[in-house]
């Protein structure tokens, strides 16, 4: 064995070196070992012969052991090989020295490995998380549809779905791979128990269908079955809340209605909405830009839906729209919906005292929020002999009855086809498109 010593010095600790002498090649080299040890433990164990040997038969002195040993015969081959520069010996020491500590990071490196693999398939599994992600993704823009940004109505019905899911969760905990039938019906009990209008009912049905979708795609699952689990219930008109439109009538009285300030505002909003037979997220947002005209020189409104990218060219068929334009010098206001629906039940109400027809009462269903408001006390709503929630007219309408009635009273001119008026609002689908024609069984016997 070569001969190991310590550097003379003070501190506790010091590293070990070792003489390498050698006549051919002429060789007297001291090459620091990196072992460190206890300098009073070094200087007793080399008393003699004996006091060394039985260092040796400790753990720690074993373990010097063991590595002046490999120390020595990795320095014999390099000068056997003629390597003995210092960056070959300073290699080949710290492999031996270090290669325990080297181990042990490796082996802390594999256990980081396996606990965050084992995180990434956690989170995998976890639903929630999912669906924490994929909303944070839409809302920033991250994560897109077909390559559209989802609209911010579009992002609000994904977060009630969060709510509900979150509720549904912790009574019926479930994976990816549990989805089944079962689970699906389970989901859609609880939905109708809480008192969810079928529509809505279905609205959560496409948005957990589609996260189950989404999730199989990024390969998230192999629960290649759970998507045809879901099958939207049937809708009756009467299980959902009234859906009215305005008629010309009403909305000329309502153009004609003196007002100032945001109620104007508010009025000259929805009209827009109702003679440009588009959603609340389009009509709300015009600016002068979308103010044109054809090629023949007709005056059109152009613009691209938010909700599902359709670009739409709408002829301006009433001059009450071009008026309300050239009022704000054709920049629509804008106006949120919630100030909106908020306003425009009390305006059509001071309306309604000279608009008889926005008196008449609909039976109707009341929201899951006006239910709690009335089971609170906070709310009392009007009731027909039968216990049928009844309201005016005036009350019934909201951001998006402007683009019902637009399309409703487009129908009833008769002046053109179906194609066309599709053309107007957008739609791809004439089931759909129809479900906007909110005209009652008197009114169709009439045109009939």
């Amino acid at each position: 064995m070569g001969n190991y010593f310590l550097r003379k010095g003070t501190s506790k600790e010091a590293t070990l070196f070792v003489r390498i002498r050698k006549r051919v090649p002429k060789i007297d080299k001291n090459v620091n070992t990196r072992i460190v040890i206890d300098r009073n433990v070094w200087e007793r164990a080399n008393k003699d012969a004996a006091s060394l040997e039985k260092f040796y038969r400790t753990k720690d002195g074993q373990t010097i052991y063991r590595k002046m040993c490999a120390i020595d015969q990795a320095l014999e081959e390099l000068l056997s090989q003629g390597k003995f520069e210092d960056t070959h010996i300073d290699r080949a020491v710290e492999s031996i020295v270090f290669a325990e500590i080297r181990e042990q990071q490796r082996k802390e490196e594999e256990e980081r490995k396996q606990k965050k693999q084992a995180a990434e398939e956690a989170r995998k599994k976890d639903v929630r998380t999912f669906l924490n992600d994929f909303i944070a993704g839409i809302r920033e823009g991250s994560i897109k549809h077909n390559g559209n940004t989802y609209s911010v109505n579009t992002c609000k019905v994904w977060e009630s779905f969060r709510l509900i899911l979150e509720r549904f969760y912790k009574k019926h905990p479930f994976t990816w791979e549990s989805i089944d039938q079962r689970l699906v019906d389970k989901f859609l009990f609880m939905l109708e128990k809480d008192g969810y209008m079928p529509k809505s009912i279905n609205k959560y049905l496409v948005c957990f269908r589609a996260m189950v979708g989404y999730a199989h795609k990024a390969r998230f699952h192999n629960n290649s079955v759970a998507e045809k689990c879901f099958s939207k219930i049937r809708v009756r008109e009467c299980d959902k809340a009234k859906e009215i439109y305005l008629n010309d009538a009403e909305l000329q009285a309502l153009y004609e209605m003196p007002l100032e300030g945001l109620d104007a505002q508010v009025r000259d909003v929805f009209l827009v909405g109702c003679y440009t037979c588009q959603r609340y997220s389009d009509y709300s947002a015009l600016t002068a830009n979308n103010f044109t005209t054809t090629a023949r020189g007709n005056k059109v409104v152009r613009l691209i839906q938010k909700k599902t990218s359709t670009p739409v060219v709408v002829p301006i068929m009433n001059d009450n729209l071009l008026r309300i334009a050239k009022r704000y010098d054709f920049n629509i206001p804008e106006i949120s919906d919630v100030i909106l629906n908020r306003y425009i039940k009390d305006i059509l109400k001071r309306l309604s005292e000279e608009v008889s027809s926005l008196q008449k009462t609909e039976i109707t269903k009341l929201t899951m929020r006006e239910r709690e408001m009335e089971e609170r006390g906070d709310a009392e709503f009007m009731r027909n002999d039968d216990g049928d929630v009844i309201k005016y007219r005036y009350d019934l309408v909201t951001s998006h009855t402007a683009r019902r009635s637009g399309i409703t009273n487009l129908y009833l001119t008769g002046l053109f086809d179906t194609v066309q008026m599709m053309s107007i609002s957008g739609h791809k689908d004439q089931r759909t498109f129809f479900d906007y024609i909110k005209l009652s069984s008197d009114e169709i016997a009439d045109k009939i």
